[in-house]
C-alpha cells in the first residue's frame, strides 16, 4: 500500500532568515548614517555664510564708497597716469580718516569694525577681515592704471575663509 506523502509548504521565514536580514539591513544603515554624518560635519553652518557674506557686501560698499585715489578730483574725475594711480599709500591715517580705495590696502581686522553700518557687529567677534587692494585694469581689458581690485577675505569662526572681489574704475 501506498503511504501518501503530505508535501509541506514553508509560509514566512525562519528565525535564521530573520536575523541575518536583520544584520544585513544594521550594517547597510550603519554606513548610511556613517556617511551623511561626515557629510552634515563638513558642511557650513547656513547662517555663517550668509553673516560673512553680509560682512563682506557691507565691506564691498564702504570701500567702492570712496574716492579712488588721493589725486581723485573733488567730485570725481579721472586720475592721469602720470599722477601714479596704482601707488600703494595708506598715508599713515587712522581708520576713521580713510578717504580711497588705496588706504583699505593691507588692512586686517578682528573683530570688523566698519565706519557706518546697519549691521549689528556685536554677534561677529570671531570673524576677522583681510583686505588687498591692487590696480587690475588688464583683468577688464583696460589700461592696469584704470581699475583697482578690491580683494576681501572673510575668516569665519571655524576657521574657513570665504573670499569675494570688486573693480573700482577710474573715472
Amino acid at each position: 500500500m501506498k503511504v501518501p506523502v503530505l508535501i509541506s509548504r514553508q509560509i514566512g521565514v525562519t528565525l535564521i532568515e530573520l536575523i541575518i536580514s536583520i544584520v544585513v539591513i544594521g550594517i547597510a544603515l550603519a554606513a548610511l548614517i556613517s556617511n551623511l554624518a561626515s557629510g552634515i560635519a563638513r558642511s557650513s553652518n547656513p547662517m555663517l555664510e550668509q553673516q560673512a557674506l553680509a560682512l563682506s557686501q557691507a565691506y564691498l560698499n564702504e570701500i567702492t564708497a570712496m574716492a579712488f585715489d588721493d589725486q581723485t578730483p573733488i567730485g570725481g574725475g579721472q586720475v592721469p597716469a602720470s599722477q601714479n594711480p596704482c601707488e600703494q599709500s595708506t598715508e599713515g591715517q587712522s581708520r576713521e580718516d580713510f578717504d580711497d580705495v588705496d588706504d583699505y590696502h593691507g588692512l586686517v581686522e578682528q573683530p570688523p569694525q566698519l565706519i557706518e553700518t546697519s549691521l549689528d557687529l556685536s554677534r561677529l567677534q570671531e570673524y576677522s577681515v583681510s583686505i588687498s587692494v591692487n590696480c587690475a585694469g588688464t583683468d577688464l581689458g583696460i589700461a592696469n592704471e584704470y581699475a583697482k581690485r578690491i580683494f576681501i577675505s572673510i575668516r569665519l569662526p571655524g576657521g574657513d575663509v570665504r573670499s569675494s572681489s570688486s573693480y573700482k574704475g577710474n573715472f
